[in-house]
């Protein structure tokens, strides 16, 4: 029996962050691994993006390695359609126990090089909607009838600036944090368990579109001596979510081969 036998999971920002990078056949950012290994695990995942297309694209993967999974188009710096993406997905397999929100988008610099709207719309976006599906998805977890969790999905940005400071991007990641434990302590009466994934420097599409196909650069600042991979986000992710965390809630797992750790 697998670790997600009879759940059902959300993954908000399931598609993946644009086209293949040159040398990859499929795009591969964290949602998107992560819908896939939890469908393998067994759950039957609703896939939610922005772009339907990209959704589909994932859906597409996970049914042609067996799984259970469905699209659905949700643009959530809208509260109406954070709302009515929890209720869809819902009823698109008849319950609702598991929570992935991992939606996260980057603007604006340094504070003097940020304006108000970069960052009203990384609020939205990064934490805002994080706040609302969450709101809005609590009573139907614990309704599921099932050992219900959720995952919120931050950045090491939140722990330490990164090296070319987005000040806007630092701040709405480090509010996830407190929104984590907060709501983990308001979720576990009702048997609902929630905590946060933390990545740090990981090869996905995007980076490999932004800065190139060669990691090595970027693999010295890493004690581990690599960057990860979204499969390794997809792994910490999948077992927060399952029985094997049962006693673990208001946690943030830092998923980053040592880049944080404090030296000297």
């Amino acid at each position: 029996m697998s670790r997600l036998d009879n759940h059902v999971l959300l993954v908000v920002g399931g598609g993946a962050d644009g086209p293949a990078a040159p040398d990859e056949d499929l795009p591969i950012g964290n949602g998107r691994a992560i819908a896939m290994r939890c469908a393998a695990e067994g759950a039957a995942v609703v896939v939610a993006d922005k772009d339907l297309g990209l959704a589909a694209e994932t859906v597409e993967a996970i049914e042609r390695a067996g799984g259970r999974a469905c699209a659905v188009a949700a643009d959530v710096s809208d509260e109406q359609a954070c709302v009515a993406l929890v209720e869809e997905a819902e009823a698109a397999f008849g319950s609702l126990s598991l929570l992935v929100n991992n939606v996260g988008i980057g603007a604006g610099g340094a504070i003097g090089d940020t304006s108000v709207a970069d960052l009203d719309l990384l609020y939205r976006v990064n934490l805002r909607s994080q706040f609302i599906v969450l709101r809005e998805a609590l009573p139907v977890l614990a309704a599921s009838g099932r050992p219900a969790a959720v995952v919120n999905v931050s950045s090491t940005a939140a722990l330490r600036p990164t090296r070319e400071p987005l000040v806007a991007y630092e701040t709405t990641k480090s509010a996830i944090g407190a929104l984590t434990r907060s709501a983990a302590m308001s979720a576990a009466p009702l048997g609902v368990r929630v905590n946060a994934v933390v990545p740090g420097l990981i090869d996905t599409t995007c980076r490999r579109r932004d800065v190139g196909t060669d990691p090595t650069p970027l693999d010295a600042l890493v004690p581990l001596g690599r960057l990860g991979s979204p499969w390794d986000v997809a792994a910490a992710t999948c077992f927060l979510l399952s029985q094997e965390a049962a006693y673990i809630t208001g946690t943030e797992l830092v998923v980053d081969g040592g880049l944080t750790v404090p030296i000297g």
